[in-house]
């Protein structure tokens, strides 16, 4: 056998690359983790993937929920290497653009600030709704008092009262 020479420490060797060998279905794995999840048949079809950032990788399929059109199920895949075993990060049904959402969020003391000047607004329009009906009211008065006085003070004498 012959005797390995010993090389100098500035050389480098180059190690060629290591053939993967377990390659895991990171797609399959998320989507069995979405099927467990939701209900059957909730999940519907896959839509997109989205890398994250360093081996982070989200997995989109729309819901099949009734009542949550647009919204889409998301599973977030951290695996380092093509190697080593995936590891779940977060299972969500996420709004979609399209979806119906609740509003944004306003703070109690801006609602109750709105609630106050709607509350004043609306005492101002039940002041002018009295003060119109009482005005109202005095006008029928007047007018009673008018088809009253009409007969009296008729001073022409009707053909009828001199037959």
């Amino acid at each position: 056998m012959a005797k390995l020479k010993k090389l100098p420490k500035f050389v480098k060797l180059v190690k060629p690359e290591k053939q993967v060998k377990n390659k895991f279905d990171v797609k399959a794995f998320a989507e069995v983790t979405a099927k467990a999840a939701a209900l059957p048949k909730e999940l519907g079809a896959f839509i997109e993937t989205v890398e994250d950032g360093e081996g982070i990788t989200s997995y989109f399929w729309s819901a099949n929920q009734p009542g949550y059109v647009g919204w889409r199920w998301a599973v977030t895949v951290a695996q380092l290497d093509p190697t080593s075993e995936p590891t779940l990060c977060e299972v969500a049904l996420i709004a979609g653009e399209e979806s119906l959402a609740a509003p944004k969020w306003v703070p109690w003391s801006e609602r109750l600030v709105d609630y106050q000047a709607l509350q004043a607004e609306l005492e101002k329009q039940a002041a002018l709704d009295a003060e119109e009906a009482a005005l109202k009211d005095t006008d029928e008065i007047d007018e009673e008092a008018e088809e009253e006085e009409l007969p009296v003070a008729d001073s022409e004498v009707s053909e009828e009262t001199e037959k």
